[in-house]
C-alpha cells in the first residue's frame, strides 16, 4: 500500500518537463499547480487563471496552501512541494518519508531537497548550518520538500512588496525566504537531505528566475 502522500507539483510552460515528472510519480497522488501555461489541460491540473510569476508568487503559494488545507489535509500524512523541472532519484517517495520520519525533533517542520552543495552556506536566516546525522538543519526552505500537516496548517503567506525588485530585477519571488523565517522565528526546524534525491534539471532555462538559477542552482 502507498503512503499517505500527496506530490504538489507547481507548472509553468514545461510540458516535456512536467510529463517526465508524473511519469516517474506513478501510483502516487498527484496535484498540479499550473500558472496558466499555453498547453492544454492535464488531469489532476489545477490551472490559474493568470500567470503569477515572481512577484506574484506569494499569491499562488497562498492558493495552493489553502486547497490543501480544504481538500486534502483530513487524507494525507505527508506533503511533498516538487517543481516541474525536477529528475527524482530511485525510489523517491520511501527515502523522503523515511529521512522525514528518521528526524527526532517534536519542532521539525520541513526537510528540504535542495543542493547538498547550498547547505555549506547559510540562505535567507543566514543560519550556520549543523550537521545532523542523516540530515542538515538550515533554518530555510527554497520550495522543494517534504512536510506533515503542521506545515500545511501554519503557512499563510504575507505580501511581498513590489519595491523588493527595485534595486535587484534577479531577485527571487521571496517566498521561500518569508516561510523560512516565519518558521525559525517562530522556533520550528527546518532541514535539508545530506544526499540529493532530486536533480534541478532547469537550472538553465528558469522561467522564473535565470539569472539567479545560473549563479546558485537549486
Amino acid at each position: 500500500m502507498n503512503p499517505r502522500v500527496l506530490i504538489n507539483i507547481t507548472s509553468y510552460n514545461r510540458l516535456p518537463m512536467l510529463a517526465n515528472l508524473v511519469t516517474q510519480l506513478d501510483g502516487y497522488k498527484i496535484a498540479i499547480f499550473d500558472d496558466n501555461s499555453d498547453f492544454s489541460q492535464l488531469d489532476n491540473m489545477y490551472r490559474f487563471e493568470y500567470t503569477h510569476g515572481k512577484k506574484e508568487a506569494w499569491k499562488k503559494f497562498n492558493t495552493i496552501f489553502e486547497i490543501n488545507r480544504k481538500l486534502w489535509l483530513d487524507s494525507f500524512d505527508y506533503f511533498i512541494f516538487l517543481p516541474d523541472d525536477v529528475v527524482l532519484c530511485d525510489y523517491f517517495i520511501n527515502k523522503a518519508i523515511n529521512l522525514w520520519d528518521g528526524i527526532e525533533d517534536n519542532k521539525k517542520i520541513c526537510l528540504s531537497f535542495s543542493s547538498v552543495e547550498r547547505t555549506k552556506n547559510p540562505c535567507f536566516t543566514e543560519v550556520k548550518a549543523i550537521d545532523c546525522g542523516n540530515v542538515i538543519k538550515t533554518q530555510w526552505v527554497d520550495m522543494m520538500f517534504i512536510c506533515g500537516k503542521e506545515f500545511i496548517n501554519k503557512v499563510k503567506l504575507e505580501p511581498v512588496d513590489p519595491k523588493r525588485w527595485d534595486r535587484i530585477k534577479t531577485l527571487s519571488s521571496g517566498v521561500g525566504s518569508q516561510i523560512s523565517h516565519k518558521l525559525h522565528n517562530e522556533g520550528y526546524n527546518l532541514y535539508n537531505t545530506k544526499e540529493d534525491l532530486v536533480e534541478h534539471i532547469g537550472n538553465e532555462c528558469s522561467l522564473m528566475n535565470p539569472q539567479e538559477r545560473k549563479i546558485n542552482k537549486l
